[in-house]
C-alpha cells in the first residue's frame, strides 16, 4: 500500500498522470489513505482518481484482492502445520463396536 502511495504522489507532482477529485490531497498520508481504500477495494468515494489515475487504481484493487486473498490462505496453511487435526473418533472405533445382536455398552 505504501509503494502505491508513493506511485501516486509521484505521479501526481512529477509526472503530472492524472489527479483526484472530491476530497483535497493535503498530505502524504491521504496518498496512503487512498490507497488503503484501493487495496482492500473499499471504495468510499469521498477521494477518486481521474486521468491515468483510475488505471493505476484498479490495478491496486486487483493486486489488494490478489494478495488478500493468498495471505489468508497462506495462514490457513501454515495453520494446518502448527494445529494438526485431532480426530474426535479414532477409526474402527465405538460405531464400529456395536455389532448386530452383540452387547453393546
Amino acid at each position: 500500500m505504501a509503494v502505491y502511495a508513493g506511485a501516486y504522489a509521484l505521479a501526481s507532482g512529477a509526472l503530472a498522470l492524472g489527479d483526484f477529485g472530491g476530497r483535497t490531497i493535503a498530505d502524504p498520508l491521504d496518498y496512503f489513505y487512498f490507497s488503503i481504500v484501493s487495496y482492500t477495494s473499499l471504495g468510499l468515494g469521498d477521494v477518486f482518481p481521474s486521468g491515468h489515475f483510475r488505471f493505476i487504481t484498479g490495478v491496486e484493487a486487483l493486486n489488494g484482492l490478489l494478495l488478500i486473498a493468498w495471505s489468508g490462505s497462506f495462514i490457513y496453511i501454515v495453520m494446518g502445520h502448527l494445529w494438526p487435526w485431532q480426530p474426535c473418533t479414532e477409526p474402527g472405533g465405538l460405531a464400529a463396536d456395536r455389532k448386530p445382536g452383540g452387547n453393546a455398552p
